[in-house]
């Protein structure tokens, strides 16, 4: 790595913040029908024109908007993943990071104490934060592209019925709907959860929808309903310390059907917690507003052969664009009884 490498990596912050300020503030959505000069630009935002004229510039230099002739212009990026009306909107998600960003000033602290920096209730406390949050993993995931790309490698033909547990928005139960018409889903969540999911349903997939149960279902302290033929899990062990993710690989065996599958999205490491890359920088914010990390494949094996489970495999998805992978287990079709009494 050079200096010039180092220090674009130091100063990350900077280009982070400008673009959710501009985003914030609308930029992109004012350029969507028309070109617009500074001047133009700053009424509309109602903000100053010398320091519009910045941050506009700050997003020419990104890449994120082009100038000609003194008047700001979309980009391809731009109007394919900034603007609210764009299928692949990524600003969910950057505003979530917006609204979280005076957490990591706290990240000194939290490494020499080991106690989260806000609490781990995974903003389901105030309606606004749940909003905000399940907002943005679906920004995330749609954006991206991971409930279609999963969707059409995991094999449903032979399930009824999958629960998406801790399923938040919906987005992969809907894309599993989309690509299995004869499929049935849940989303397992809690329930400040499961109202932004009916909303965001309402709004984009309502066909989907009336073929989704809403099940409110505490992962940590509830049993997991069956049974299912498959059960699904995008992003949930990462939040949880690895006592807890033993139980749930136990209560998520005990819901399946004999045969069923098991499927586990995440960002699942090497053995040395270094790679992939984003997985370990992920950790950090882990750290900052949970109980979990991220885990390598040895220690979700492990969960789950001490669950039951067998023919446990981890299939990567191609980085770019995707910094996460699955693991897919299947439960027995039949069991072995075990210390049955002497005749």
């Amino acid at each position: 790595m050079d200096f010039a490498e180092l220090a674009a990596l130091a100063s990350g912050h900077a280009e982070a913040r400008a673009i959710q300020t501009a985003l914030k503030l609308g930029i992109f959505d004012i350029l969507e029908s028309a070109p617009l000069d500074d001047a133009a630009l700053a009424a509309a935002i109602s903000a100053n024109r010398r320091a519009t004229a910045l941050i506009a510039n700050a997003m020419v230099a990104l890449g994120l908007l082009a100038k000609r002739a003194n008047r700001y212009a979309l980009t391809d990026t731009s109007r394919r993943y900034l603007l609210r009306s764009s299928a692949e909107y990524l600003g969910g998600l950057i505003l979530f990071d917006e609204a979280i960003f005076e957490t990591w000033t706290h990240l000194e602290q939290t490494i020499r104490t080991g106690v989260p920096a806000r609490p781990t209730d995974m903003f389901q406390s105030r309606p606004e934060e749940t909003e905000r949050f399940i907002r943005a993993m679906d920004s995330l995931t749609r954006a991206r592209g991971d409930p279609a790309y999963v969707a059409d490698r995991v094999d449903l033909s032979r399930v009824s019925m999958v629960a998406d547990i801790g399923g938040g928005p919906g987005t992969y139960a809907a894309a599993m709907l989309h690509r299995w018409p004869h499929l049935r889903a849940a989303i397992y969540d809690l329930p400040a959860t499961l109202e932004v999911a009916r909303r965001i349903l309402a709004e984009r997939e309502p066909a989907a929808l009336a073929r989704i149960d809403m099940v409110r279902v505490d992962y940590l302290y509830d049993e997991i309903p069956g049974p299912c033929g498959a059960l699904f899990m995008s992003n949930i062990i990462h939040n949880e310390d690895e006592m807890a993710n033993a139980q749930l690989f136990r209560k998520c065996f005990r819901a399946l059907e004999p045969g069923g599958m098991m499927i586990i999205k995440d960002h699942i490491m090497n053995a040395d917690l270094t790679e992939p890359r984003a997985g370990a920088i992920f950790a950090l914010y882990l750290l900052l507003a949970t109980r979990g990390r991220d885990y390598s494949f040895e220690e979700v094996s492990r969960w789950l052969g001490d669950a039951g489970f067998v023919d446990i495999n981890h299939q990567a998805l191609p980085s770019p664009p995707f910094t996460s992978s699955m693991v897919i287990a299947r439960k027995p079709r039949t069991i072995e009884k075990v210390g049955k009494a002497k005749k």
